[in-house]
Parts: structure tokens; C-alpha cells; sequence
């Protein structure tokens, strides 16, 4: 049963991001939501508090995952106990309803009784499959296209920047320069154009037919700019 749930607007996000995102700060948070799994969207939860799990083949990138939220949560102010557990062994998922609403504040969604999970308690809650907010790469305004992409006035390229690293550091591929999704379409497609809006080149998603998961690859030519933010220490 819904329980007082039933009685209440299902909660929704427009995609705001509730961060402060000035400077090293900004960096911080995109790098870790580059980093984040969407392989049908990002999975939210009522009243959830998982922040990500990763597979057995992901432990250096847990590791690093584990830093980076650290890190969050003190450059937020936010409540830095992090839950960690492991299930079989070596599958690793953190928690933290604080980071996780907060992530979660930066994807749209809305969820619905029509989709329900069971919690720990027993009770059911809604569930959303959600996307990030493209406007959060997105200033008002209007500027010209330059040679090393959109134009800052109308680009936060810093964002862009650091989300694209994020991605790359679990999902790319540096001898093809190749980022590899199982499904994510909504990421891949979001990566291809952060990537187009940096000035890279030779830009090409490549879907496969028939499979499942789908992977989706996105392969691009990067410029001296990226491939600094594709091989930086975090």
C-alpha cells in the first residue's frame, strides 16, 4: 500500500540542480553526474537514498566514485556519512538521501503511482525514470558558434568540460576515443552534443540492432581542450 503517499502530489523535479555551482565547486558536481549510470534514464526512487551501484568489472571506478562524492558532500556542506554496501561479493552501491536528492534535483522527472517499488519497510513507492536538464549547460542569451565550439556567452563550457570527463572516466575507450553505453540513449545523445558544442569533431553515434542491452557508441575526434579534461587527475 501507498499508505499517506496516496494522499500526497507525486514528487517531480524541473531540473534545477540545487547546488552551489560556482567555480571548483561546478566542476565537482558534473564530473560526478557524468558519472552516473542512466541505462533506461536515471532510476529514482520516492524517499530513495541509493546514489549509484556498479558491476563487478567497475571497481576502479567505484573507488573513484567514492572519492568524488566524498568530496561533494564536503564542498556542498552536506551530511558526509556515505553509506557503502556489497552484494555477491563485489557488486558496491553507495547511499546518502542527501546527495542522492541532490543529484536527483538535477534531472527532470516527475514519478508515478503507476510504477512502484517495494521499500525496506514494506511500503510502495512511486518510481520515475528521469533525464539530466539540458539547460543546465545552456545560458540565456546570444553568441556566435567559434572555432572552439558555442560561445561562452550562451555555454557553460566548464560544465560541459567536466561532465564529459566524468562519462569518459567509466565509460570511454581511449585507444577508439570512443564513449561505450549499454542503452543510455538519452546520455549518449547528450554526450554527442556536449562534444559538438565543444568544437570537436567527426562526431557519429553508432546504435546496435537487435541486441540487448543496446550499446550505444559515440565516436568523436577531440579537440586539445577535451582530451586535457579526458585525462585529468580528480
Amino acid at each position: 500500500m501507498l499508505g499517506a503517499r496516496a494522499l500526497t502530489p507525486p514528487p517531480s523535479s524541473a531540473g534545477s540542480c540545487n547546488f552551489d555551482l560556482a567555480g571548483d565547486k561546478g566542476d565537482n558536481v558534473f564530473f560526478v553526474l557524468g558519472l552516473l549510470n542512466e541505462y533506461n534514464g536515471r532510476y529514482i526512487t520516492e524517499d530513495g537514498d541509493q546514489i549509484e551501484g556498479f558491476y563487478c568489472n567497475e571497481a576502479t571506478t567505484a573507488r573513484l566514485f567514492r572519492r568524488s562524492i566524498g568530496a561533494l558532500a564536503q564542498n556542498q556542506g552536506l551530511d558526509p556519512i556515505i553509506k557503502e554496501a556489497t552484494a555477491q561479493e563485489c557488486l558496491v552501491s553507495y547511499r546518502s538521501k542527501a546527495i542522492a536528492d541532490r543529484l536527483n534535483s538535477c534531472y527532470v522527472y516527475q514519478t508515478s503511482a503507476e510504477r512502484l517499488a517495494q521499500g525496506p519497510d514494506g511500503t510502495w513507492r512511486r518510481t520515475a525514470s528521469a533525464s539530466l536538464g539540458r539547460q543546465l549547460f545552456s545560458k540565456e542569451g546570444s553568441g556566435a558558434v567559434t572555432e572552439k565550439g558555442l560561445s561562452d556567452e550562451i555555454f557553460y563550457r566548464r560544465r560541459a568540460l567536466a561532465y564529459i570527463s566524468g562519462a569518459w572516466a567509466r565509460y570511454g575507450h581511449g585507444h577508439d576515443k570512443d564513449f561505450v553505453f549499454a542503452n543510455a540513449h538519452d546520455k549518449a545523445m547528450l554526450v554527442a552534443g556536449l562534444l559538438m558544442a565543444l568544437g570537436c569533431l567527426d562526431i557519429r553515434i553508432e546504435s546496435t540492432v537487435g541486441s540487448t542491452p543496446q550499446a550505444n557508441i559515440v565516436r568523436f575526434q577531440p579537440t586539445d581542450e577535451v582530451m586535457k579534461w579526458l585525462t585529468k587527475e580528480w
